[in-house]
This record gives structure tokens, sequence and C-alpha cells, in this order.
């Protein structure tokens, strides 16, 4: 039975509430359009479960939950609006449908702790654990970090170092663990024993956040010293191709006319190395290695590290879409190729690299480099821990780009490193070891000119890097635990009955 009482009298409010449960139903699905894409408000992420954990305790049905699935949907399909293209389309529909499924199955594995008769206690805390799970291994560029929950606490640098020890699902299992301690106050009636519950968890908070912050203010902007100037340029041939398209050789010779005149300003302006957005230049695989040799002979001749963004364009199969890091001496040290591929957009056309993070070492700096939405891949991520800087040349739209402006901060804070994401239509950002924002400039619609930035070079060890993704596993034990301990209850029950 639902309680709602405090010193035994009845809360009028929650009565009302509890009569007419749709009410529940739809306050969580006006919390829930407030807590995730493009309209979040920090805030309302942390209360958005409430209500909803409360519809499914007072209608535990198969109706009512997938009732939720479906108002998930929709609200899905208007907070993630124009999340894969600028225009509604088919494709966005599926994606944003995706999440939409996504932000619901925590709600679904709770609701069947509760059918299955699993302790309370226990299916609440597997409310917050299947939100960790959900948004750990369901790995999809569109359907991962980006559209995760913990986006919507960038502002709370405090609370987002909880990533460099469990990474960044951490951040969301702390936040919907809210709505999981509020309902359990309610149905068990507001007590001393159930308020202690709230207050523990209020001071767990508080004190996450605070040693957070303390941290974060314990880590000193890096000096001048202990950075290395990087030239972004903001260059994007394919806006020159209409202009060339007649005459190939021409927009061959134009892209080393950018290359060389970037890699000039770059070095007068005392740059370490020079980086381009992804996609920034392009040739057929006929002339992919010439295209690589020329560009190299540029590095040698001005004395630059550049990473230089080329797509390889197949006559036949698949296209590759690559990141060349060249050193000052004019040496090809790797060549990386994309690995998180966007679906329909990208996939059908361009081939897979091997999975494999390069870290390479220049100057006594490590830099790791991943394209666009490869860094939305957990383990890509991961696997460049050991690097002081990393960088991720990108493509963006209009609406992408406050997802991965946000989202990459994450990254920043889990494996300790600087982290710098320069698009062709989006945010050029900057965050520090610490996910504190150092530089920000939008290049919508900006196809040449450069930017430079002192990026940090002492990158740290995080608890994160040692133990890898220890928790959203330890989350997935938990939910199984969830689950045997309520069949056992049932079993019990059934005995007895006999």
């Amino acid at each position: 039975m639902v309680k709602n009482k405090i010193k035994g009298k009845n809360i009028p409010v929650l009565e009302v509430l509890d009569e007419h449960p749709f009410i529940w139903l739809l306050l969580g699905l006006i919390f829930t359009l407030n807590s995730y894409g493009a309209f979040n408000v920090g805030i309302c992420a942390w209360i958005f479960a409430i209500p909803l954990i409360r519809y499914i305790n007072i209608r535990t049905k198969w109706s009512s939950i997938f009732l939720m699935l479906l108002g998930m949907v929709v609200v899905a399909n208007i907070t993630f609006f124009r999340l894969v293209e600028d225009n509604f389309n088919v494709m966005n529909f599926v994606f944003c449908t995706l999440n939409g499924i996504r932000i619901w199955l925590p709600f679904l594995v709770y609701f069947l702790c509760r059918k299955t008769n699993t302790n309370k206690l226990i299916s609440y805390f597997a409310f917050p654990a299947s939100v960790a799970i959900c948004e750990f291994f369901i790995d999809n560029p569109f359907v991962g970090i980006i559209t995760s929950l913990s986006v919507s606490q960038f502002w709370n640098l405090g609370l987002m170092q909880v990533a460099s020890v469990t990474g960044v699902v951490g951040v969301s299992f702390i936040v919907t663990l809210l709505a999981s301690v509020v309902n359990y106050v309610m149905e068990n009636g507001f007590k001393k024993s159930t308020l202690s519950v709230l207050l523990i968890y209020s001071v767990f908070v508080i004190v996450v956040t605070g040693v957070g912050m303390a941290n974060v203010n314990k880590g000193k902007i890096s000096t001048l010293d202990k950075t290395v100037r990087v030239a972004t340029a903001v260059d994007d041939m394919g806006a020159h191709f209409n202009e060339y398209k007649d005459n190939l050789d021409a927009f061959y010779d134009k892209s080393m006319e950018i290359i060389s005149q970037r890699a000039t300003e770059a070095v007068i302006n005392g740059s370490w190395i020079l980086v381009f957005p992804e996609d920034a230049f392009f040739t057929t695989e006929e002339y992919a290695n010439e295209f690589l040799s020329d560009a190299a002979k540029i590095a040698k001749e001005n004395n630059i590290n550049i990473l230089l963004p080329v797509l390889r364009i197949q006559q036949e199969g698949k296209n590759i879409n690559t990141l060349n890091l060249i050193n000052r001496e004019g040496k090809l040290l790797n060549t990386y190729t994309k690995n998180h591929l966007v679906p329909v957009v990208e996939e059908p056309t361009t081939q897979k690299g091997d999975g494999k993070t390069p870290v390479i070492e220049i100057d006594g700096i490590k830099i790791t480099y991943l394209i666009c939405a490869d860094f939305t891949s957990n383990q890509l991520a991961y696997n460049g821990t050991e690097a002081d800087i990393f960088l991720n040349p990108s493509y963006d739209w209009e609406i992408f780009q406050y997802f991965t402006s946000y989202a990459v901060q994450a990254r920043a804070i889990e494996c300790g490193f600087a982290t710098l994401r320069n698009p062709v239509n989006g945010n050029i950002i900057l965050y520090d070891s610490n996910g504190r924002p150092m530089h920000m400039s939008n290049a919508m619609d900006v196809h040449e000119g450069i930017l430079y930035m002192d990026v940090p070079c002492d990158g740290k060890q995080t608890i994160y890097d040692t133990i890898g993704n220890v928790f959203p596993w330890a989350c997935v034990a938990y939910i199984v635990f969830a689950f045997i301990s309520g069949f056992f209850v049932k079993s019990r029950k059934k005995k007895k009955t006999a």
C-alpha cells in the first residue's frame, strides 16, 4: 500500500495526484522534455524520474509501462529534433525514437523488479543502475554519450569530477538516484527513518560535489610553459569544390595552397601543431599518397607538425576517412581511420577503421586523436587515456553542435587530458584536464581562417584511467542480483501458499 502521511496525517496534494496517476505520467514527461536534448535544463534532470517512478508504483501494469514508452518516444522526437540532420526525415525519427526507448528502459527494469517482488529498496537502486547501463552499453553515435543525462550537468563542474572515477555514467547514476530516494520516502511515509535516507543522500551529493570542486580548484590553470600552441584551421575544401569541379588539378593545387598558407601563418604565430577539421581535404585514392607526400614537404619546409584529415575517395569500394599525423621533419607518423561511423549517412559508403586509438609522442608530449563521432565510443576514448592532449577534428551541424560541445567535456575529465574539438560547422571548444572550458568559438558556416589556442600539455592520471569501466559492469551485476533475488522471493511465496 502506498503511504502519503506525515506523522499520521494525510497529504492532500499527493492523495489527489495518486487518484489521477496519469497526472504523474504527464508531469514526468514534461520534465523529461527538459532534461535531455535541445531543451535540457540541469535541474530537471534531477527530478524528471520522480513522478514517473511514482506513476509505476501506483499503476504497476503492463499497459501503464507501455503508455510511458509511447510518451517517451514522443518526447524524444521533440527534444532531439534534427539530431541527425537539420531537416526532419525518417532517419531523424528512427534515432530520436531509439533515444526515447533508451530513456524508457531503466523504468522498464524498475517495473520488472516491482512486478517480480524484488525487495523495494533493491528495486529503487536498480533504476539508477539501469540508467548507467543504458548510457554505457548503447554506444551509437546518436544514442550514447552525446544524448546522455550527464550532458545536462556540464555546468556542475564539481559533480562532473565523478567521471574521473566511474566514467561519466556515474554522474547519471547519482543524478537519477534522487528519484529513487524521494519515492522511497513517499512510499514508506514521511518519518524519521525514511527522511534520514534523503538526508544521507543529500549529504553524499554535497560532499561529492564539494570534493570535486576542491580538486578542480587545486588544479591550477596551466602556465604557458606547460602549454603548446595549437593552430586550428577552419578551412573546408568542400566549400571550394563547385568552383573547381571541372578542373581537379586546380583543386589539388588549391588544397596545397591552403595547407602551405596555414602552415606559414601557424609558424609565424609560434604554433607547435596545425590541425584541420574533419573532411577538410579529399582526393582520389590514385593521388592519396602523392597528396600526403606534398603535405609532408610543407610540414618539413615550415618546421611544424600537422594533423591532416584526408577523405580518400575510392573508384570501387568504400571511401576511407583518415587523420594523418605528420611531424615537423616531414615524416608520416600515423594514419588513423575513422571507426565510429555515422549510421545511414556514412556507414554504407565509408570503410571502418581497425579500432585502434593512436597515442603518439612528439617532443615529449603524448597526443591522441579521434575523428568526430569516434569520441562517443567509450572504448575508443578510454584507449587514449595515457595522452596529454586529445584532438578531435569533426564535422557538425546546427543542432548537433551543442550536444557534442558539452559531451566531449566528459572525456577530458574521465581521461585527464586537455581536449580540443575543432569541427566544420560547429563550436570549436577547448577543455583542460578538469573539464574547465578554456575557449569556445562558433564556426558555423565559416570555411576559411585560423585560430590559435594555448593547450595544456600536462595531462594527469585519473582513477578511471586505472580501473576502467568497472562501474557499469558492477551495475550489470547488481541488476542480475536484483532479478534473481526477486525470483527467489516469488518462489518462497509460492511454496508457502502451496
